[in-house]
């Protein structure tokens, strides 16, 4: 298998989003028809959704480690389990694993050139609405899932619960949320009660629902959902005390998840051979990720307001002298309240843009003027080229200092090529050259 036949089926997965789907017009109340689309689509495939176990986990923040810790425990335990998860950092198929091995580009090309594109054709003369690029990765996860017979698969919610994608899974064993926060509230709602009550549509008949949210309004609107849904709701014990968790899980928040792992794991009954040395060891590509040392670098892809306090949280345990900030933004962001934040901690500041196409990014003059007015004296200059930014501030540091790369989970990424390149990854299978 070739890059170059790689690049080719990335592309065209990439290119779906050039294809008209009326339902993007519809109103909130409409919605349901995402969940009628890959249904509809994954009856053309088998439906393998359907010969599958599932952890199911949504969340504002978390959920992606939530999982990523959970593929490592139960693989562990000697079972096969595969994870699909979003965004990636640096290759597209980062988003499917099983046992922590990625899916290689032979397999993923033979899934789409024999049933992802057959099914298509059949699809567009059948159906007026083609699935989306988030589906179409969703339908190659299942269907490789399944060939592989997979004892449990994660799978985390790209955005929301109720009309996610990934909520067309009927009989989920367990359903998870980690916590609620205010991110894509243009989609999901202005408000934590709202994206509450769409987060929870992901609770199922007959699952297990755990969640580390402490907000009594919250927690209330779950258990209705789980009494309605003839669910039961789990109050999580305090498992993760019986572990030394002094690296990634060393904040509030981790722990939190972490412990909600643990109690997953016990209600499945499955049980690791090595838990403490996977705690020890786990780590996460772009999230609180120290990449380099001397000087210190930090990846981390935190663009809403609990994911950069997670950040923050995370930042002030490291010991530093000075701090050199490289930041970018997605456009529909409300980056004053972070920004704030990170510039406060910050002693030399690097503007930048992440270079992914479908994406906009947020206008680095804008980004300009909002830093120099919450910092006038800071040091503070734009870089149009990520990797010129990151360039002038391996120049700057010292080696007693810490550069910290973050705002968008693809600028750290892109920037993440420095250390691990993609060709190494397809190579490997595996996301880190320390593993």
């Amino acid at each position: 298998m070739t890059n170059k036949t790689y690049q080719k089926d990335i592309a065209f997965l990439e290119g779906l989003a050039n294809i008209p789907k009326t339902t993007y017009l519809l109103g909130p109340s409409d919605k349901s028809v995402f969940i009628k689309r890959i249904e509809k689509f994954l009856s053309l495939v088998a439906s393998p959704q359907n010969d599958l176990k599932f952890i199911h986990i949504a969340g504002t923040s978390g959920k992606g480690s939530t999982v990523k810790l959970l593929e490592s425990l139960i693989a562990d335990a000697g079972s096969k389990v595969g994870s699909f998860t979003s965004p990636f950092a640096t290759t597209s198929i980062e988003k499917i694993s099983i046992n922590n091995k990625l899916i290689s580009p032979k397999d993923f090309h033979d899934i789409l050139e024999n049933e992802i594109k057959p099914a298509l054709d059949k699809y567009v003369l059948k159906y007026f609405d083609p699935i989306s690029y988030f589906e179409a990765w969703l339908v190659i996860a299942l269907l490789y899932f399944k060939k592989q017979k997979c004892n449990w698969v994660i799978l985390e919610t790209g955005l929301g619960g109720l009309h996610d994608a990934t909520n067309v899974i009927k009989n989920p064993k367990i359903t998870a949320i980690t916590n609620i926060g205010l991110d894509h509230t243009h989609i999901l709602g202005k408000t934590k009660t709202k994206i509450a009550k769409d987060k929870a549509g992901i609770i199922k008949k007959n699952s297990i629902f755990l969640t580390t949210e402490k907000n009594k309004k919250l927690l209330q609107i779950f258990k209705n959902v789980c009494r309605k849904k003839q669910a039961w709701f789990i109050e999580n014990k305090n498992l993760a005390g019986e572990y030394i968790a002094d690296n990634y899980f060393s904040t509030s928040k981790q722990k939190e998840n972490l412990n909600l792992a643990l109690n997953i794991l016990d209600l499945i009954k499955v049980s690791p051979k090595n838990t403490q040395k996977i705690i020890s060891n786990f780590q996460l590509s772009c999230r609180q990720e120290i990449i380099q040392k001397n000087p210190t670098v930090i990846l981390d892809g935190a663009h809403n307001a609990d994911k950069i306090n997670n950040l923050i949280n995370f930042v002030e345990q490291q010991k530093y002298k000075k701090l050199h900030l490289i930041i970018g933004f997605a456009e529909n962001k409300d980056i004053a309240p972070p920004l704030k934040k990170l510039l406060a901690i910050s002693n030399h500041v690097y503007l930048s843009r992440f270079l992914i196409g479908e994406r906009k990014t947020a206008s680095l003059r804008e980004l300009y003027k909002k830093s120099k007015k919450i910092a006038p004296r800071m040091p503070i200059n734009v870089f149009n080229d990520p990797h010129q930014a990151l360039d002038k501030a391996m120049q700057k540091a010292n080696k007693n200092d810490l550069i910290l790369i973050t705002g968008s989970f693809f600028l750290t990424g892109e920037l993440r090529k420095k250390w691990v390149s993609e060709e190494y990854i397809l190579k490997t299978l595996k996301l880190d050259k320390r593993s």
